[in-house]
């Protein structure tokens, strides 16, 4: 059979032992509040940075693809005149 228990915590030991245990909880908590604001922050400069460079792939894209049809037209003998007047359309319509 085991001994009985003669170490019992005396009332101001408990005390003191649930205040530590507060403060450590409340610690805790705002350690982790500034971790979670940490994280939303670089959510943020992640999302950003993101929306940056799918615009930049837009914009290479859309710049390609003018290239492209310059070169084309280039090799069909199309004037340069004609070639500057289907780059202006094709700015203001960009669906075409």
């Amino acid at each position: 059979m085991s001994e009985p228990n003669n170490h019992t915590l005396t009332d101001n030991q408990n005390e003191q032992t649930l205040n530590f245990l507060r403060d450590e909880i409340a610690s805790l908590k705002a350690r982790l509040t500034k971790k979670d604001d940490r994280i939303a922050t670089l959510d943020v400069m992640l999302n950003t940075l993101m929306e940056s460079h799918n615009a930049e792939v837009r914009a290479y894209e859309d710049l390609k693809d003018k290239l492209e049809d310059v070169i084309e037209k280039l090799r069909e003998r199309v004037p340069h005149s004609d070639i500057l007047d289907y780059l202006k359309v094709k700015d203001r319509n960009p669906l075409w």
